[in-house]
């Protein structure tokens, strides 16, 4: 019964956990990504 309940828990936490880091890396790129940016020379 204890899997069960643990293994429904699992699935509903687990996406927002993956969720959750993803976001977490795409803003720390685009905060790399940006502090890039003005320290390229306009042409």
């Amino acid at each position: 019964m204890k899997s069960r309940i643990f293994k429904a828990v699992l699935a509903v936490v687990a996406p927002l956990v993956i969720e959750f880091i993803v976001k977490k890396i795409s803003e720390k790129l685009n905060k790399k990504s940006q502090e890039a940016e003005p320290k390229k020379l306009p042409a």
